[in-house]
């Protein structure tokens, strides 16, 4: 009797935990996830009945791979990373964030933490929709009276195992009230965090896309062969031209930092040179993934990882590399916008916009841009009214022309040599009277490239060293150092071409350097048979013109970089020479476009300076009408002359009648 009399109480505290259990599932997705055995058909979870205007029903994902906080290696991908150091905007419209991902990496495992903060003119609710691949991962609210929303969400292990390079989250603000002007911001703290396991069996290209943007170069301590070196400069060119601050160092890989909750955190990479016997391979030192490179010629497998055949490394032990291609001229060619990087997507707005980026590192080697080639598509105008395309590059624009009544338009303009830099922009803009309907930059619009001539400045020094480079050092006795490569490592990040050959030549400190080819000489004498502008002579630097007259006296100028381009023995090339003690050298690589001088420091560019005159930059519209002879524009271009003319000649006649006055006659 007594435990029947317990029975009544038991059903209602089974009732109890059944109802609450029903609720549970009501919530829209919790945040993490309770760890739960797999279901074979999950059923779908309902929305709350409260949010329902608000938040869609999502369906179950397929449960993620669980993070053990105590297990793995975490590696961490911010939004700095990625180039979005000020967080991403998004709102109603949605916005997309791409994040590059390892292929073929076994049990990997990743997760996302998201802060988000509000910004809602007016009262309401309002939530955060993740896509992932046009799925929907998340659907949460904010709390109630609160802005910032945080989000820690494991992804299915689907996301990871694909053959795509890229991870695309897809982040939308719903409002309860639609059309509400409200915004929200992933702060920069947002992160997605990759587990790799204990033994990861990881690829040459794989390790590659995963080191962390803080990586060394590492030799063995004491001088360096020239092979070691010219390897060592090719890996970190490679490593710098990914997004990454490289540094060039003899002392031992790094320790994993710790982190919260027992994990190890891969903070910075490492790339080992000269030890192993194979040319590629993949160790673990201390728990972390180091990539070596060894062989007879490190240097050719180097240039391998800064080429488009870079993702083909997918093993784990390689061997070989690229070899040298044998010099001829380069004939001319074209580079589609496909190659560009940004978006050619169709647009609907009436004011539809494009923006393209690219590098003169990035065009094959002995080439420069000549022209650019639009073609663009739209729908037709319902009254028949054309659209107008303008297209810019850097901030200038080229020219510009209505598209035809079926809206179809090509633009062909040529490129001023002097608006050309090391990191270009190009810039099209669409303008419709209405939004009738898409509208496309077409892929077929590209950039007509020319045979790149002699240097006249350093924007033009890198198409003579995609054919090849030799960069000159003094080493005394033979004697090279690791850390005396960082100089060399920051002035040619934006210079070499990717995938140009490299070599090394151990100059004699004192002789004059005899280049072969295209050259790069650190030392403390010019180039033989060179006859550099920047001269030195006492301790004081004294920058001349051709000439040999004294334009400017920088005697107070102690820890400085002089940079200049000389031609020797026939050759084109640059000159670097260390004034007084090293110093500091930014991350940031010095932005060398024109000129054929530079001063550099800490701070990066101090003085660029050209010996050439100013080139003199006209657009011209092939559209346009030829300009009709006006007599008052003429009249008004020298109008300055013409009021000093005139003052001039009043100032005489004054002067005139005061020396020579008016005398009457008598009678």
């Amino acid at each position: 009797m007594r435990a029947l009399s317990h029975l009544p109480r038991r059903l209602c505290l089974a009732t109890g935990l059944l109802l609450s259990g029903g609720l549970a599932q009501a919530q829209p997705l919790p945040l993490p996830p309770p760890p739960a055995p797999a279901l074979a058909q999950p059923a779908p979870i309902q929305a709350q009945p409260l949010l329902a205007p608000l938040i869609p029903a999502v369906p179950a994902p397929r449960p993620a791979t669980p993070l053990s906080a105590g297990q793995g290696l975490q590696r961490r991908i911010g939004l700095p990373e990625l180039g979005l150091a000020e967080g991403l905007g998004f709102d109603a419209g949605g916005q997309a964030l791409d994040i590059p991902l390892p292929r073929g990496v076994p049990e990997l495992g990743a997760r996302v933490h998201l802060a988000i903060d509000l910004a809602a003119p007016f009262p309401g609710r309002h939530a955060v929709e993740l896509r992932l691949r046009d799925q929907i991962l998340a659907s949460t609210p904010f709390p109630e009276g609160e802005r910032r929303l945080l989000l820690n969400i494991p992804l299915p292990d689907a996301a990871l195992a694909g053959p795509e390079d890229r991870l695309r989250l897809d982040l939308r603000l719903l409002s309860e009230a639609p059309g509400a002007p409200a915004r929200a911001t992933l702060l920069p703290e947002s992160h997605l965090t990759l587990l790799l396991p204990d033994s990861p069996e990881i690829s040459v290209a794989a390790l590659f896309r995963l080191l962390p943007p803080d990586t060394r170069v590492l030799l063995r301590p004491g001088p360096i062969s020239a092979a070691e070196a010219a390897a060592a400069l090719r890996i970190g060119l490679a490593l710098a031209a990914s997004g990454r601050d490289a540094r060039i160092s003899s002392a031992p890989p790094g320790l994993p930092l710790p982190a919260q909750g027992g994990a190890r955190l891969w903070t910075r990479g490492a790339v080992l040179v000269g030890d192993g016997a194979e040319a590629a391979s993949v160790r673990l030192v201390h728990g972390l993934p180091v990539l070596v490179l060894g062989g007879a010629a490190p240097e050719r497998l180097a240039r391998l990882l800064d080429s488009p055949w870079r993702d083909l490394a997918l093993a784990g032990t390689l061997s070989g590399g690229v070899a040298p291609e044998p010099a001829s001229a380069p004939a001319a060619a074209t580079l589609s916008f496909d190659h560009l990087r940004g978006s050619l997507a169709p647009q609907d707005q009436a004011q539809a916009r494009w923006a393209l980026e690219f590098a003169s590192r990035d065009l094959p080697a002995g080439l420069r841009p000549e022209a650019l080639e639009v073609a663009l598509r739209a729908t037709p105008d319902p009254g028949g009214r054309p659209a107008v395309a303008t297209v810019l590059l850097n901030q200038v624009i080229l020219g510009g022309g209505a598209l035809d009544a079926q809206g179809v338009g090509r633009l062909a303009l040529p490129l001023p040599p002097g608006l050309l830099a090391a990191d270009n922009r190009i810039e099209v803009l669409l303008n419709r009277a209405s939004a009738a309907g898409p509208a496309q930059l077409l892929p077929s619009s590209l950039l007509r490239l020319a045979v790149a001539g002699p240097p006249r400045d350093f924007l033009g020094i890198g198409a003579a060293f995609g054919t090849g480079l030799e960069v000159l050092v003094d080493a005394p006795g033979g004697a090279l150092v690791a850390e005396g490569l960082n100089p060399l490592l920051w002035v040619l990040r934006g210079l070499v071409p990717a995938g140009a050959p490299l070599r090394v030549t151990l100059a004699e400190p004192g002789m004059p350097a005899t280049p072969d080819g295209p050259f790069l000489a650190a030392t403390m004498e010019p180039p033989a048979g060179s006859d550099p502008l920047l001269r030195f002579d006492s301790g004081r630097i004294l920058l001349s013109n051709r000439a040999g007259r004294p334009v400017l006296d920088l005697a107070g100028l102690e820890r400085a970089l002089a940079l200049q381009l000389v031609t020797a023995q026939g050759q084109p090339g640059l000159w670097l020479r260390q004034l007084g003690p090293l110093p500091p050298l930014p991350a940031a690589a010095p932005r060398l476009d024109q000129g054929d001088v530079a001063l550099l420091d800490a701070q990066g560019l101090v003085l660029a300076w050209s010996s050439a005159p100013a080139p003199t930059i006209r657009v011209a519209y092939p559209d346009a009408p030829p300009a009709a002879w006006d007599p008052l524009a003429l009249l008004m271009a020298w109008r300055p002359w013409l009021v000093g003319a005139a003052w001039l000649a009043g100032v005489l006649l004054v002067a005139f009648a005061f020396l020579n006055p008016r005398r009457d006659r008598a009678g």
